[in-house]
């Protein structure tokens, strides 16, 4: 209860960031389980943008983050017709 309220703010902002993955009418972008975090962006562009604004949020509150449990994942669309691009550098 207590780490809600200390984080309330910072959700609240990636929330209301505006970049995410519709699900029917309803934009979602952070999904927060504990202490867990999961960020949900439609591109590596909206990614960054979640990511800076959850570090910039994230530093004023002091959080910091195990980035040896951070793990990515990609989920291709359906309608493949409807990527940009297919391949996938990390570097």
């Amino acid at each position: 209860m207590l780490f809600e309220r200390y984080v309330k703010d910072l959700f609240g902002t990636v929330a209301d960031a505006g970049v995410g993955c519709f699900i029917g009418n309803h934009c979602m972008n952070i999904l927060a389980y504990a202490d867990d975090l999961v960020l949900l962006a439609p591109s590596w562009h909206a990614l960054q943008l979640l990511l800076d604004v959850l570090h910039v949020q994230s530093s004023l509150i002091d959080l910091t983050y195990n980035v040896r449990k951070t793990v990515g994942m990609i989920f291709p669309p359906k309608n493949r017709n409807r990527m940009f691009n297919t391949a996938i550098s990390f570097f």
